[in-house]
Order: structure tokens, then C-alpha cells, then sequence
């Protein structure tokens, strides 16, 4: 976006319509609407990151067609391995994100993109990360969906006024009325949240090695065997021998398969347990399944 653009009526009207919704209602849709106009991108949803908790949509603005397969399996534990959830997680600085910047290198190859993301019709995001306070994280999701064109998308122009962005939403969430709400919203979350991250931390602990288990976690956020070697700093070789070992024990032939074995594992998880979820779901099988602890 160039200067001029910066200085036209319509960016004027944006940015006035914005601040003066600050401590409004309306702050969202105002946010979004503006996010959405200088970018090209078709969708907004905003998500409160607090630690130890599920995450909290606070806004979106989805069509009813594109609301359930977009939020229900996120919100289920399909976050978990989303590559934004994951940057949060790993205590990113405040900024622009685009997806294809931060995930890992056969992300756009994984079960998880190419069912998850098949559904929800997404081909494009690029998300706005901003620590509130110490309890909220701010995740604005900025979609293109099918239909879209992608080469019409300006990234720059989001990162060009993030600076006006971020006081905006700082403003907005400094205010007592407008953060009782996400307290109230993190706390009904709370408990189940900290019970998921605590699923996937132990995801396979009880039929895998340790080593075998950081390499399970790493291939379901979508790292490849070249980066996992790189990452844990080993050969490619020896990823490979682990990956064959935790297919035999676990039964699976491909990323596809473990992809849905975690998924249904993780479904299974009570509230407060701090059990393997693959545990339970083998406890939930045919008596005939024979699949032997390794630890």
C-alpha cells in the first residue's frame, strides 16, 4: 500500500470508524471490517489464547455454512497442532503472521491441513498476534476461502498500519468492561483446556519411547523427516527407523492414520484426566487388540 492510499478517504473512514468504536460493542466488526478492506481477505475470526486454557472465540464473521467444519473441530483439540496455537505457545513476539511463513515445511502436505483445512474451504490466512495483558493473547484470523484470489491479497498493507492496529485493540482491552467478559469466557473454558495440552504433551507416553514420542509430535504439527533430524539433531536415517518402530506399535501405516488416531484419541480425554489418551482409546476397543506398552 502506498503513501497515497494511506492518506485516501476510504483508509480515513476505516481508521475513524475504529477508534471511535473502541470500548464499544462493535470494536470487533469494526476491526474485522477494516483487517478485511485493506488486505482482500474474505473472513474474520478472533480467538483469546490464555495460558492453560482452551482457547476462547470472542468474534467471527463466518457464513452458517462455513461456521461448524471451520470452529467445531478447532475448538474440539484440532487447535492443538495449529501452526498459530503452536507460535503462541512458543511465546512469539507481537506481529503479522502468515501462514505460509510459519509452518513447518510439509505442513501443506499433512492430514491435518488437507482434511481440516479441506473443509473449512481456507487457502490462504494470515493472523494478527497481540499480547493484551498477561492473561489474553489476541488471535485475529484473516481468511481467504475458495473462490478467492490469492494474488490480490496485500499482507504489507496489514503490517503497514499494525502499528495503529495493535493501540487500537490495547485501547479496547485496557478497559474493565471489555475484559470481564473474556475472563468469564476463559474461565468456563479453563479446566478442559489445560487437560488437552497436557493430552498431547503425553500423546503415545505409554506405548512409545521418549524419543519416538517427540518425533509422533513433531509429525502431526507437520515437520518432515528432513526437519525433525535437523531439529533433534540426528540423521534422517534414524528418524525414519523411529517412525517405522511407533507404526508397528501403534498399528498405523501413514501420517493419515496417525493423524486420525490422535484425533479420536484426543476426543476421549476427560475433563481432569492426565492420562496417555491413546490409553483410553485402546481401552475402548475390541478385546482382541493387542498393542503392548513399550515403556
Amino acid at each position: 500500500m502506498t503513501e497515497g492510499m494511506m492518506m485516501s478517504s476510504c483508509w480515513s473512514d476505516m481508521l475513524a470508524r475504529l477508534i471511535t468504536a473502541i470500548g464499544k460493542d462493535d470494536f470487533c466488526e469494526c476491526l474485522a471490517e477494516c483487517c478485511q478492506n485493506l488486505t482482500g481477505y474474505n473472513s474474520a475470526v478472533m480467538i483469546i489464547f490464555t495460558p492453560h486454557r482452551k482457547p476462547s472465540l470472542i468474534y467471527n464473521n463466518l457464513n452458517q455454512d462455513d461456521m461448524e467444519p471451520t470452529l467445531g473441530p478447532y475448538f474440539a483439540g484440532a487447535y492443538l497442532l495449529d501452526p498459530f496455537y503452536v507460535l503462541y505457545k512458543s511465546n512469539a513476539t507481537d506481529g503479522i503472521y502468515r501462514l505460509t511463513d510459519i509452518a513447518p515445511e510439509e505442513f501443506f502436505d499433512t492430514k491435518y491441513y488437507r482434511n481440516y483445512f479441506h473443509d473449512t474451504r481456507i487457502i490462504d490466512e494470515t493472523a494478527i498476534m497481540l499480547k493484551i495483558n498477561e492473561g489474553f493473547y489476541l488471535n485475529v484470523s484473516l481468511c481467504l476461502r475458495e473462490g478467492g484470489d490469492v494474488s490480490k491479497l496485500n499482507v504489507d498493507a496489514l503490517k503497514l498500519v499494525y502499528p495503529f492496529l495493535s493501540a487500537a485493540c490495547l485501547q479496547n482491552w485496557s478497559r474493565e468492561e471489555q475484559i470481564a467478559p473474556l475472563r468469564a469466557t476463559g474461565s468456563s473454558a479453563g479446566e478442559f483446556g489445560t487437560t488437552l495440552d497436557a493430552a498431547f504433551s503425553s500423546f503415545g507416553t505409554s506405548f512409545l519411547t521418549p524419543r519416538e514420542c517427540e518425533i509422533v509430535h513433531l509429525i502431526l504439527k507437520g515437520y518432515s523427516t528432513k526437519s525433525i533430524a535437523k531439529l533433534l539433531n540426528i540423521s534422517d536415517g534414524t528418524v525414519k527407523v523411529h517412525r517405522k518402530r511407533f507404526h508397528v506399535k501403534l498399528e498405523v501405516s501413514s501420517q493419515a492414520e496417525l493423524f486420525s488416531l490422535f484425533l479420536e484419541a484426543i476426543s476421549m480425554v476427560p475433563l481432569g484426566s492426565n492420562k496417555d489418551p491413546l490409553e483410553l482409546y485402546y481401552l475402548s476397543q475390541q478385546p482382541n487388540n493387542h498393542i503392548e506398552s513399550a515403556v
